[in-house]
């Protein structure tokens, strides 16, 4: 078993550099640093973790919340960033502990236990809502964290001292959106959540957005990137007055047909599109492949002029694409010529280019979940290591995801 002093041999340096090189790295030349990791490279060694441990006062484990509830739709996306971050962390000599989300209070009486037993160092939340009373409490109890997401909706001098990684949706909506008004399409829905988080609305904006910029929004007013939200980014504030805001997105209860029927109410309100309100053309629902099928149906009977669906997830587009082509094979069927997307198939979009678009072969968005990992990790241990936090992109790193462009599987022109 190889030893910290046959590292201190190797790398020509005495034990005591060899273990300040490993527990405390900043008293140690950067010369020095690199020829003892060379030499652990070499040799395969390991330190001892629960030696590390004692001497640090710390446990090595982050802890992440993962949803759970009946609602809840499984998500491949998801899995892949936990296991990228349990990689990262591997690498770091940390662990990654998951424990459920039901609702806040009780994932907070949760990172209470965890705390008062020094079970985790720091926590990474996700899925923040817009009225999200996780990072405050974190704050006033002196419990590191870091989020992925923004700190929606908070006042900027209180959201700059939250570290935060998050992929920039509102973007790559609107570029989506883009491409397909380029492509032709002029009678573009949305499809997307009434879930209460930032997320939602930021995606949404980016529909939203891009349809006004084209001219295609009567009375039509630019949200910007925080969909009419506060304090959550270098935007924060650009959102003209009346933008959807924390209220716009309706949390109904119930299945998820019951959910869908909010749409009316979901969204912008005097904006029209075409000759009839904007909000009829956006459709909020829950994260399921099923809701998505709904919606689309839905979408159709209010619009048969329908021509593009952009969604905000690849589970809502493929349930989305299943009742396409369900309307356009009865109408084959049946003989029914007036059906529009006979002549002029519907384009779907999804979200996170997951197994499922490029099986489905439908336009999606692939996010950078590696580099989100990696970031996550990083700020984790200079939160730990007591470095300040600053309002730059050190601290607050919006990342750029690719859009994949595919031609639909029900476009023929």
């Amino acid at each position: 078993m190889v030893s910290i002093r046959d590292v201190a041999r190797k790398a020509g340096v005495s034990h005591q550099t060899v273990s300040n090189a490993i527990n405390s790295p900043n008293i140690v030349s950067a010369a020095t640093r690199a020829k003892i990791q060379e030499a652990i490279k070499e040799l395969g060694y390991k330190p001892n973790a629960s030696a590390r441990r004692l001497r640090s006062g710390r446990s090595d484990v982050v802890a992440v919340g993962i949803s759970a509830g009946k609602h809840r739709a499984p998500s491949p996306i998801f899995d892949e960033f936990l296991h990228l971050l349990a990689a990262e962390a591997n690498v770091d000599g940390k662990q990654i502990m998951l424990y459920p989300r039901i609702d806040e209070p009780s994932e907070i009486r949760h990172i209470e236990s965890l705390m008062e037993q020094s079970d985790v160092d720091a926590i990474v939340l996700n899925e923040l809502e817009v009225a999200d009373g996780r990072p405050r409490w974190l704050i006033e109890h002196h419990q590191p964290f870091v989020l992925f997401g923004r700190p929606w909706n908070l006042p900027a001098e209180e959201a700059s001292q939250i570290p935060w990684v998050d992929v920039d949706g509102y973007s790559a909506i609107k570029e989506m959106t883009r491409r397909l008004i380029e492509a032709g399409r002029r009678h573009i829905g949305y499809i997307g959540w009434n879930s209460g988080t930032g997320t939602a609305i930021n995606r949404y904006a980016g529909w939203h957005d891009a349809l006004v910029e084209a001219g295609l929004i009567a009375n039509g007013r630019v949200l910007g990137g925080n969909g009419g939200l506060v304090g959550s980014g270098s935007d924060a504030g650009s959102a003209a007055e009346g933008g959807v805001g924390a209220e716009g997105l309706a949390r109904e209860e119930g299945s998820a047909g019951e959910e869908r029927s909010a749409g009316e109410k979901d969204f912008a309100g005097e904006e029209r599109y075409g000759d009839t309100p904007l909000s009829s053309w956006a459709i909020g629902t829950v994260e399921a492949m099923r809701a998505g099928e709904e919606a689309a149906a839905e979408l159709y009977e209010r619009h048969p002029e329908l021509d593009a669906i952009v969604c905000p997830s690849d589970n809502l587009a493929v349930g989305a694409l299943s009742s396409i082509s369900h309307i356009v094979k009865h109408a084959v069927i049946d003989g029914n010529p007036n059906v529009a997307m006979l002549s002029r198939p519907v384009w779907v979009t999804g979200f996170d280019n997951s197994a499922i678009a490029k099986a489905f072969s439908f336009p999606s968005i692939q996010q950078p979940l590696d580099v989100v990992a990696r970031e996550l990790l990083r700020m984790t241990r200079d939160v730990l290591d007591g470095k300040p936090i600053t309002d730059d992109e050190n601290w607050h790193k919006l990342l750029q995801p690719e859009l994949v462009w595919r031609n639909s599987p029900y476009e023929t022109e």
